[in-house]
């Protein structure tokens, strides 16, 4: 894995702008190695210096949409229902301003203010394809 280096104006900025926000952020290089996270990233136990694909299991990531935030530098916005989550979540990528390497992560629990409609019924079975619960 590759070391990455980051500016300490650019460390000190992304933790003014984030440490408040009350969901974990990650400061994340194109490689996907997490580079710093915010205090609710850092309580949550979220780790920095490993790539944040290898957290987790593999299909959590398959709706990342990082690449399309860099190449386009424009941010993504995902909404939905994450069974691994257990709730709706708010994600979104967003490449630093003058950066072609790095983006900022972070998906906000919206459950409680979701749609009815966004969160499935569990079924009894534990095998259903509407919640992903099998």
């Amino acid at each position: 894995m590759a070391a990455h280096e980051i500016t300490e104006e650019i460390r000190s900025n992304f933790h003014l702008f984030t440490d408040n926000f009350p969901f974990p952020v990650m400061l994340v290089h194109k490689d996907r190695t997490i580079l710093a996270v915010n205090r609710a990233g850092e309580t949550a136990g979220y780790p920095t210096g490993i790539r944040c694909v290898d957290m987790g299991e593999k299909k959590h990531h398959k709706g990342c949409l990082a690449n399309q935030a860099l190449s386009e530098q424009t941010a993504k916005r995902v909404v939905g229902y994450f069974d691994f989550a257990g709730g709706v979540l708010d994600s979104y990528w967003i490449p630093l301003s003058g950066s072609k390497e790095l983006y900022l992560h972070f998906a906000a629990d919206i459950t409680e203010w979701a749609k009815e409609g966004m969160i499935p019924d569990k079924c009894a079975t534990g095998t259903c394809a509407a919640c992903n619960c099998g």
